[in-house]
């Protein structure tokens, strides 16, 4: 009878006979609680630990790849060099593609170089006045 009267005033005995302000079973579970909270946050940290392991091994990895990609690509294009340079008919479209490049690329300057013209008028126009 004497714990309800205190259990009313917010009042409460534990099992070892110590007065508590919170029910024991609700400090119980609070503990635990806690605990269990300790202990996830460990696993977590663990877990940051191996993911972050993993990650530098994938990283480390991805530049071992992409070294190897590239030093294929340059072997390939050394090797298609090589094959158009013993092939006459490969030299002829190689010269003829590199002709018509060269045209482009002319004729693009020239356009450049009238747009560029009309701009330096347009801004002599624009000073005089």
């Amino acid at each position: 009878m004497g714990d309800e009267h205190l259990a009313k005033a917010g009042l409460f005995v534990d099992d070892f006979n110590r007065l508590r302000l919170i029910d024991p079973e609700a400090a119980e579970l609070l503990q635990t609680a806690q605990d269990k909270s300790t202990e996830f946050n460990e696993q977590l940290k663990n877990f940051k630990t191996t993911t972050g392991g993993l990650i530098d091994s994938i990283e480390e990895f991805a530049k071992v790849v992409e070294t190897e990609k590239i030093r294929a690509m340059m072997s390939r294009n050394t090797q298609e060099r090589d094959a158009a340079e013993d092939d006459p008919v490969l030299l002829q479209m190689t010269i003829r593609e590199l002709t018509v490049e060269k045209e482009r690329l002319r004729v693009e300057l020239e356009a450049v170089k009238k747009i560029e013209k009309e701009q330096e008028e347009y801004i002599q126009m624009m000073t005089e006045h």
